[in-house]
C-alpha cells in the first residue's frame, strides 16, 4: 500500500475513532470539560477536511460550510452568554455553502431546484410570522431561513446519494440534531409543548439527543470531502486482510 493510502487509512480510522470517543464523552461530561469535548469535536471534524484539501471549489465550499460550524458552536457553545443569532448566521452560511455544493453536482432541473428553494424559504418565512405573531424576531426569522435551508439539502443530498451517501446521511443526522433543539427552543421560548406529549418528552429527554446526533452527522460530512479515496483505501484493506487470511488458511492446511 503506498504512502498517500496509508495515510487515508491511518487519519480516517484515528478521526473516526476520536469522534467516537467525543461523542461518548458530551454525554458523560458536564461544566467546563464538556464545553471542551464538544468543541474539539466540531474542531475535529473541519481540521479532517482541511487534512485533504483540494484545489476544487467543492472542497473551498466543503472546508467553508464546516469552518463556519467551527465559529456558529464556538458562539453558541463557548462563549458565556451564548450569541444564539450569531451562531445562527454562520450556520446559515455552513447551509448556502452546502446548498452550492449540491447545485454545482446537479445536471438536470437546476432552475426548478433553485426555485423550489426560494418558494419554500418565503413560505415558511411567512409561516413564522402568522404562528409566532408578536414573539417573532430576528432569531426566529434566520433560523427558520436556516432550516429549510437544511432540509432541502437533506432531501437534494439522498437524490445525489450516489455522488456522496457520506454527506446524505450526514445532513440527515444533522437535521435530526436540529430538530430536537428546534422543540427545546420552541416549548421555553415560542409554544409550550403539551405535558407528558411525545414532543415534549423529546424536548427534555433526560440526556444530550442533539449531540448523539450532531457529532456523527459532521464526522461524515467531513469524511465526504475525500469520500471516494476513502472508500476504495478501506476497500482495499479489507481485500488484503480476507486475501491474508485464505492465504494462512492454505498454508496451515498445506502443513497439516
Amino acid at each position: 500500500m503506498s504512502k498517500s493510502k496509508k495515510k487515508i487509512l491511518i487519519t480516517t480510522s484515528s478521526f473516526i475513532l476520536l469522534e467516537s470517543v467525543l461523542t461518548a464523552l458530551v454525554q458523560l461530561t458536564n461544566g467546563t470539560l464538556n464545553v471542551f469535548v464538544s468543541f474539539t469535536a466540531i474542531v475535529s471534524a473541519a481540521l479532517f477536511a482541511i487534512t485533504f484539501f483540494e484545489k476544487t471549489t467543492d472542497a473551498a465550499l466543503m472546508c467553508i460550510a464546516l469552518i463556519c460550524t467551527v465559529c456558529a458552536d464556538f458562539f453558541l457553545v463557548v462563549t458565556e452568554p451564548r450569541h444564539q443569532l450569531v451562531a445562527m448566521i454562520f450556520f446559515s452560511v455552513t447551509q448556502i455553502c452546502y446548498f452550492l455544493r449540491l447545485y454545482m453536482r446537479q445536471t438536470k432541473r437546476k432552475l426548478h431546484h433553485a426555485a423550489a428553494r426560494i418558494i419554500l424559504i418565503g413560505a415558511a418565512v411567512i409561516l413564522t410570522v402568522l404562528i409566532l405573531g408578536e414573539k417573532v424576531d430576528a432569531l426566529s426569522l434566520v433560523s427558520i431561513f436556516y432550516f429549510v435551508n437544511l432540509l432541502v439539502n437533506v432531501t437534494v443530498a439522498f437524490i445525489q446519494r450516489e455522488k456522496s451517501t457520506f454527506f446524505a446521511i450526514g445532513l440527515l443526522l444533522f437535521s435530526l440534531c436540529d430538530i430536537s433543539i428546534g422543540l427545546s427552543v420552541m416549548d421555553k421560548s415560542y409554544i409550550p409543548l403539551p405535558n407528558g406529549s411525545l414532543l415534549r418528552r423529546l424536548a427534555n429527554p433526560g440526556f444530550n439527543l442533539a449531540w448523539i446526533f450532531y457529532v456523527p452527522s459532521q464526522t461524515l460530512i467531513a469524511m465526504s470531502i475525500t469520500e471516494d479515496k476513502i472508500k476504495r483505501v478501506f476497500n482495499e484493506y479489507r481485500t488484503r486482510l480476507i486475501s491474508g487470511g485464505a492465504q494462512e488458511d492454505a498454508e496451515y492446511a498445506d502443513n497439516y
